[in-house]
């Protein structure tokens, strides 16, 4: 009865060695702590290693890349949804490194510590897995709230803070639809000194104004709309001993007064990252190939 056992274990083995003698697969984040529901990016780098060109693709009816994710206590982290790649070619000895927002696939609804793993399944040859990488996810400090309606919903508008690294505080906006159990938007606006909380107003077509200190005189304007996307940003500085403010007109409109701006000549529309036309949660480095494909929700909160 140990002889089939054996020969079984033996023929795993010589696959995962013959599968890992083609490609190489490592992960990476670029940063260790991510606020929750953030966009958490794995850098997932590829190397055919092998004498034959390799194409990664679907066609035996399960993706050719996935992930694992798990808690610190070793419990796998539930999958929200299953996306489906676009096939990648490698050439002989060519390294492609794909850029893949992990967020809307798993439930990542509590702080806490994580690992990501990502997994390579050659077709008929078998699964390479990366070694795990660490990550920590945290509430940060909520500064401010408000909730109004918006298209028959109510929507939940907040600000936090939060230290992606050790030597930056960054304001964070988040939009939530607890009504639809949604989070339309998680980014981050830019940095905060600390012990100033920001200025927030709403205007009349439901737009959020923001005016945060992020230096010694020097404040960040930002205009986002009703859905949380960023329209329009800028820099101010104290001019003549006079700090811009954020006012509130009769007509309910929001305009900034005193301050100078840096540049007021630019184009009125600035985009911040992660809210790029285009953005796919799914990108590529220069090294890579064809974007993977997948949507770009984020996952509830938590009930």
């Amino acid at each position: 009865m140990r002889l089939p056992a054996a020969l079984g274990v033996l023929c795993f083995l010589a696959t995962i060695s013959f599968a890992s003698a083609q490609i190489q697969v490592t992960a990476q984040t670029e940063r260790s702590y991510f606020l929750l529901y953030e966009r958490v990016d794995l850098l997932v780098t590829i190397v055919n290693q092998g004498e034959s060109d390799l194409i990664l693709n679907n066609d035996e009816g399960r993706p050719w890349l996935s992930f694992i994710v798990s808690k610190h206590n070793k419990l796998p982290v539930h999958s929200e949804r299953h996306a489906t790649f676009k096939p990648v070619s490698l050439k002989v000895g060519e390294t492609r490194t794909l850029r893949v927002n992990i967020t809307p696939l798993f439930s990542f609804r509590e702080e806490g510590q994580y690992t990501a793993a990502a997994v390579v399944d050659l077709p008929g040859e078998g699964e390479i897995i990366s070694e795990p990488v660490p990550f920590e996810v945290q509430q940060g400090r909520e500064v401010w709230t408000e909730s109004r309606p918006i298209d028959g919903t109510q929507r939940v508008y907040s600000l936090l803070r939060f230290a992606p690294k050790p030597d930056e505080t960054k304001l964070y906006l988040r939009v939530e639809d607890p009504g639809d159990n949604l989070v339309l938007a998680n980014l981050a606006l830019g940095e905060v000194v600390a012990y100033v909380d920001p200025e927030v107003y709403f205007d009349p077509l439901g737009n959020l104004h923001v005016m945060q200190p992020i230096a010694m005189g020097t404040y960040l304007y930002t205009r986002v709309d009703p859905a949380g996307k960023v329209v329009h940003q800028t820099i101010f500085d104290t001019y003549q001993e006079i700090r811009p403010r954020l006012t509130k007109l009769n007509d309910g409109n929001v305009i900034v007064v005193g301050g100078l701006e840096q540049n007021p000549d630019a184009p009125h529309e600035h985009l911040s990252d992660g809210q790029k036309k285009g953005v796919d949660p799914i990108e590529q480095r220069a090294d890579s190939g064809p974007l993977p494909n997948t949507s770009s929700s984020l996952p509830p909160p938590a009930p």
